[in-house]
């Protein structure tokens, strides 16, 4: 089971440090509650603390002491000070000292509540990029694919199969790191000294394939000048490796079968069989066992090829790993081209790691690689550094960036439950006496979840999926509005 987040409070007036405390413990938070700076010491080096809300005037001494503190012994942890004088010097002089934002009091609960939210997901990108820097100092070749739980059971199940010879089957989906998978079981096997040979099956005419895994003789076809060895043969005492496999044509699938049955074969054009010693790894971006009902794969090669399978999660749902590759993908472009940029502004960082990510971490690396490069000259990749895309994601809203449909979309069927993923598109001006925004919002959210839910049947963690939301950000949602959850 794992841990609540635990949020520091330290409010010296005790009716507001009491509805404080009541807001954030009905939102599912372990809550610290302590009314001067001695007690807040005490609670700063006795409990894991997530994020910290600290009042500036305390009676006995001042928020920016216990700021201070906390960032001597946690400085991932983000601090929200609240004050209630509205100085620009004295906002300008805390966000300088470390904090993580400033608020000027009275706030509310909703507000109260938006701000840890961002807190909790802020203090877990910072607390991956220590992480990541501990993983620098373990001996992990070739990998590289990330440090959430998850893809540390997906290492697991490599240190398992690399050092066998079974067939493994690679699923994900496209930029999720497949061929670095592949490339660390062949690393971690007996075969770590002979070649990694790759192919994309989906990038090759299927005019060429044969030629390309084959080879070919001399005269075997118009343009065959000379004899040329195909990747099967090069690959010998190594590991071969066809990504997206399930785009091969039928008739090659029948020819590949042939080969890797006895692991002989002639080259096109050619009379004599060659013998290869090869392990093949295969991958694809799209279910193999639909393609197989589908008519479009072959049962056979899926059981010669599949006889273990490692699936790869999308980038979305291993958020924590997005500020590891963003570090990452920095240092090795300094390492290329002596860039002045080391880090990202905490603002890219809180868009970088709401952005949905379709195109995985493929994507990611186009997206720093392209953020280093508007960012010359500068210390740290800022938002104005980012595509419109990604700067979206920072915007105030749960809807998932990039997943709205455009402005002429037709609305979803009527009936369906989850058939308009948008707010409706307000009709005629704006009344005079003006809307409650706010209530109106969360109606509309109220409403999602429980549609969601309704269409899981209560199953929270397919409804989070279903909102583009995390489970425990689902979670947080059905408590605040006090839904009804089936059984």
């Amino acid at each position: 089971m794992s841990r609540a987040h635990t949020v520091l409070v330290a409010e010296d007036k005790a009716l507001t440090r009491d509805w404080m405390v009541r807001a954030l413990k009905a939102a599912g938070y372990d809550v610290v509650a302590v009314s001067n700076v001695p007690e807040g010491a005490v609670a700063i080096e006795t409990h894991m603390i997530d994020v910290a809300f600290l009042d500036l005037g305390l009676a006995d001494g001042d928020g920016r002491d216990l700021l201070d503190r906390l960032h001597a012994v946690a400085p991932e942890v983000p601090v929200v000070i609240a004050t209630a004088n509205d100085t620009a010097t004295s906002a300008v002089e805390l966000l300088r000292r470390g904090a993580y934002d400033y608020v000027v009091k009275p706030i509310g609960p909703n507000q109260l509540l938006r701000l840890v939210e961002r807190g909790i997901e802020l203090c877990a990108a910072r607390r991956a990029l220590s992480v990541l820097r501990d993983a620098r100092d373990r001996d992990r070749r070739g990998w590289d694919v990330g440090e959430t739980s998850r893809m540390r059971t997906i290492e697991s199940l490599v240190n398992r199969f690399a050092p066998t010879e079974a067939g493994i089957l690679i699923q994900g989906e496209s930029g999720t790191g497949k061929e670095v998978v592949a490339r660390a079981l062949h690393e971690r096997s007996d075969r770590a000294e002979g070649p990694f040979v790759a192919i994309n099956c989906a990038a090759i005419p299927s005019n060429l394939l044969e030629s390309e895994l084959f080879g070919h003789e001399k005269g075997a076809f118009t343009g065959a000048m000379s004899m040329r060895r195909g990747l099967l043969e090069l690959a010998h005492r190594g590991t071969l490796f066809l990504d997206e496999v399930t785009s091969m044509p039928m008739e090659m699938q029948a020819k590949l079968l042939r080969a890797l049955q006895e692991f002989r074969f002639r080259r096109v054009g050619g009379q004599n069989e060659i013998s290869v010693d090869v392990r093949v790894l295969a991958a694809s971006n799209q279910s193999v066992v639909q393609a197989i009902e589908e008519g479009s794969f072959r049962m056979d090669l899926f059981y010669r090829l599949c006889v273990l399978t490692i699936e790869l999660p999308p980038l979305r749902e291993r958020g924590v790993d997005i500020p590891c590759f963003i570090e990452r993908f920095i240092g090795d472009y300094r390492e290329k081209t002596g860039t002045s940029v080391t880090g990202v502004t905490e603002a890219a960082l809180w868009a970088l790691c709401r952005y949905r990510w379709p195109g995985n971490i493929r994507e990611l690396r186009n997206t720093v690689e392209r953020a280093l490069i508007f960012a010359t000259g500068e210390d740290r990749i800022d938002l104005a550094h980012l595509p419109d895309v990604v700067r979206a994601a920072a915007l105030p809203g749960d809807a998932p960036p990039g997943d709205a449909p455009p402005d002429d979309a037709p609305p979803g069927p009527p009936g369906d439950a989850m058939g308009a993923p948008t707010l409706p598109r307000p009709q005629g001006p704006l009344p005079a006496e003006g809307v409650d925004l706010k209530a109106m919002i969360a109606r509309w959210e109220q409403d999602m979840v429980g549609k969601a839910l309704e269409r899981t049947a209560g199953n929270q963690t397919q409804a989070a999926r279903l909102l583009g939301l995390t489970r425990d950000e689902l979670r947080y949602r059905v408590e605040k509005y006090a839904i009804a959850v089936e059984a």
